[in-house]
């Protein structure tokens, strides 16, 4: 028995039926190899360019519309075949469903139209699909017209087909752009590294001409200037342009990048073949091909690109019918392995620069800029510093003494991994491996223990992070030798994190008298409003009691601080400022926070 479509995909067909450039084709089937249901419907529109009056399509949607995904694809039978923008590599798919691979995106209106790029998609069961629809007609409009990348538009790569998940990260932005620009050398070799351990990305770190002279060298954070990272060598070739095939489609085999290429004047074969020597080792490698890319459509180029493909296993050893020399390799592989007719193995590029790895969100311009002294790698410190790292600090200093216990980490950013390991060592370790540009150092001592070339390194930065919330500390803050002016921040918890003090300054040394002076009546009130309230011990015997908070207050209250030690790395404050937050509740439900002294 037939499976019946819902009763909400029946009555958002019903809708269409309204539409004058809309033809309903065959109604809602079930496919069992994409688990989705498929209607197929001919779309009518001026003829223009590559695309016909009359196209076939397949609505592709979930079985819980409104919701789910619903996808365009042009059919095998009256589809259309060509690539454009805004829409992913028209293959023509697997043999078991009855549309092409070349998804368009129809999810919002076309600027051609008249209409804002922000659109407010409608959910309603009569509303969604019929919207939709519209958005494919005025997509095939502006295919024809050649503007479905209007100028002005952010900029989109050709869709590189890839099964692989492999991942290519490289470093460009518009200073290496320029750089680029100046260089003579179109080709050469690269040396790409990843840790021990890593087999899903590999970062490229330098680049040599065909003689293995150094060109530019790729400067990362501390996870790959590690002794532990491998290295792969890579063949990279630059390119005038980018290599798509018209309207917008990647080379998808190595005879349409050998013609793509021919078209830029490079011989693809003898361009590879003179850098293939040291690559015949039976193993697959990587080829580069870098070509420069504008922000917006019609703008002028502004950094590069470098699409990764794997090359298949070259030639090497005896071949039948051959000598063994290079030459002869080559020729066999020409005609074999990089024969016209076989596919390329695209892997995903992306840049590494970090402005591009931070565009979903990042902190001001000053933090990757300054270097950061972190004192005290607790639950408090470790989420301060998380947060600074993921929002662009590059460069940080955490010093503790302390191992990490079992019972920290309710509340702690670490792991069981690193229990009873040094609390400074496990942390710099896990900051490291969040950004490819952190440089974070540990110092496994107390603050007062710093031995003289560490509190050399110490004086150097920029801002100095007091997260201990011990009076010692602040003491010792104040008798520092500190090399120039410093952005100084004190970050302490009240009881059971209901309170957070943030204390900033800026100057030569920590100003111990003033911070006591405005955090003590704040501690005393404190006291007071916790009078009779004991503190818990942790385990059975003689222990010292424990500090109690919760996970979630310790790091919504860190958030705080971080965005106030963000605010004063862009503007210091004036005078030495302490800052106090509480928690908001109503009816036992969390408000905010909110600022309840600033003095």
């Amino acid at each position: 028995m037939a499976i019946q479509p819902p009763d909400s995909l029946l009555r958002a067909r019903r809708v269409l039926d309204e539409l004058p450039f809309y033809e309903l084709v065959e109604d809602w089937e079930w496919n069992e190899s994409a688990q989705k249901w498929a209607l197929r419907c001919r779309l009518t529109v001026e003829p223009a360019g590559l695309i016909p009056a009359k196209s076939v399509w397949f609505i592709i949607a979930d079985g819980d519309y409104p919701w789910g995904e619903i996808e365009f694809h042009p059919a095998k039978d009256g589809g259309i075949v060509h690539t454009f923008p805004h829409q992913s590599y028209n293959a023509e798919g697997k043999a078991d469903v009855p549309w092409r691979e070349g998804k368009i995106c129809a999810q919002t209106s076309m600027r051609y139209a008249g209409r804002h790029a922000y659109d407010i998609e409608p959910f309603s069961i009569g509303e969604r699909l019929r919207w939709r629809v519209i958005r494919a007609k005025e997509w095939l409009d502006a295919a024809g017209a050649g503007r479905v990348a209007e100028k002005s538009e952010p900029f989109e790569l050709p869709d590189f087909p890839r099964e692989d998940l492999a991942t290519i990260g490289f470093m460009e932005d518009e200073e290496s752009f320029r750089f680029w620009q100046e260089q003579p050398i179109f080709h050469g070799v690269a040396i790409g590294v990843r840790p021990d351990g890593i087999e899903s990305w590999l970062a490229i770190a330098t680049f040599s001409d065909a003689r293995g002279r150094p060109i530019r060298a790729i400067e990362y954070g501390a996870l790959l200037s590690q002794q532990s990272v491998r290295k792969d060598s890579v063949i990279w070739i630059r390119l005038p342009n980018i290599p798509v095939l018209h309207p917008w489609q990647a080379p998808v085999t190595f005879g349409e990048l050998r013609a793509v290429l021919a078209e830029q004047g490079i011989d693809f074969n003898q361009v590879l073949f003179s850098l293939t020597r040291d690559f015949r080792d039976g193993k697959r490698h990587i080829l580069l091909l870098g070509f420069p890319i504008p922000a917006a459509v019609g703008g002028e180029a502004h950094r590069y690109h470098w699409q990764a493909l794997r090359l298949p296993v070259l030639t090497r050893g005896k071949v039948k019918g051959f000598r063994s020399i290079e030459v002869n390799f080559a020729m066999h592989d020409a005609r074999t392995v990089l024969a016209n007719g076989n596919r390329i193995d695209w892997i995903s590029s992306r840049s590494w620069a970090e402005e591009q790895i931070r565009t979903r969100g990042r902190a001001s311009s000053s933090l990757p800029d300054a270097k950061v002294l972190l004192i005290g790698a607790g639950a408090v410190g470790s989420s301060i510093a998380e947060m600074l790292v993921r929002e662009g600090c590059q460069r940080m200093i955490v010093v503790d003494g302390d191992i990490l216990e079992l019972g920290t980490l309710c509340r702690h950013t670490l792991s069981l991994q690193h229990i009873q390991r040094p609390k400074a060592e496990s942390l710099v370790s896990r900051l490291n491996s969040i950004s490819p540009h952190m440089a974070a150092e540990g110092v496994v001592r107390y603050f007062h223990d710093s031995a003289e070339d560490e509190r050399r390194e110490m004086a150097g930065c920029d801002i100095v992070i007091d997260c201990t919330g011990d009076d010692r500390v602040a003491h010792q803050l104040s008798n520092f030798p500190w090399a120039g002016d410093k952005l100084f921040v004190s970050v302490s918890l009240g009881l059971q994190a209901r309170r957070l003090f943030v204390f900033g300054a800026r100057g030569e040394r920590f100003p111990q008298d003033v911070f006591a002076g405005k955090l003590d009546p704040w501690l005393k009130e404190e006291l007071k409003e916790h009078k009779g309230f004991h503190l818990p011990r942790e385990g059975i015997g003689c222990w010292h009691p424990v500090f109690p908070a919760r996970s979630d207050d310790i790091w919504l209250l860190s958030s705080v601080a971080a965005k106030c030690i963000d605010a004063w790395a862009a503007t210091p404050p004036r005078s030495p400022c302490l800052s106090v937050y509480e928690q908001d509740q109503k009816n036992g439900l969390p408000v905010g926070v909110r600022m309840v002294a600033c003095s």
